[in-house]
């Protein structure tokens, strides 16, 4: 009972020594892929950043602009209409 006991535990620390070593084996390996993805990242927000620059602010109008100017306006109407509201409720 004792021997078994002691193997179970001693296969349990092999484990533990073979999980350590697995880990301390893939450090550099894991240190050298975030360093690679973060050069990748800082090359993309660079790249990206050119192209922005590059655009025209006056570019034509587009449907979506034009929705978008029909909401801000009927926005507008309504909150006007909510402070009219609230200005004879209190009067």
């Amino acid at each position: 009972m004792i021997v078994s006991a002691l193997l179970v535990l001693g296969s349990a620390e092999d484990q533990r020594s073979q999980m350590a070593k697995l880990i301390d084996d893939a450090g550099p390996i894991a240190g050298l892929f975030v360093v690679v993805l973060g050069a990748a990242l800082f090359l993309l927000w660079r790249s990206l950043n050119k192209q922005i620059k590059r655009i025209s602010p006056e570019l034509p109008e587009g449907p979506h602009d034009l929705e978008q100017d029909e909401d801000r306006d009927l926005t507008e109407r309504a909150v006007e209409r909510g402070e009219d509201a609230q200005d004879e409720s209190r009067g």
